[in-house]
């Protein structure tokens, strides 16, 4: 079987709680890392959770890129 690309599970731990808590600077680190790579955006959804909290993909025509955080943890888990 061939294999049609790599794909990425990153568990980041001692984050920067404030940045894991904030939806608009997530939101655009991860359309830059997809222009980065030369991925096509073909859509996007995000979402801030209260009390605190964001999660969000990032749909490109080659795949996905999303993300989950616990500011409380500082902990996120990112898939690309």
């Amino acid at each position: 079987m061939n294999a049609l690309g790599r794909h990425l599970l990153l568990e980041l731990n001692d984050c920067n709680r404030e940045v894991l808590d904030d939806l608009e600077f997530i939101r655009n680190a991860m359309l830059r890392a997809a222009g980065q790579a030369g991925a096509t955006v073909v859509g996007e959804s995000f979402h801030k959770f209260i009390p605190i909290g964001v999660t969000g993909i990032v749909a490109i025509a080659q795949s996905h890129l999303c993300i989950h955080t616990w500011p409380a943890d500082g902990r996120a888990i990112t898939r690309y």
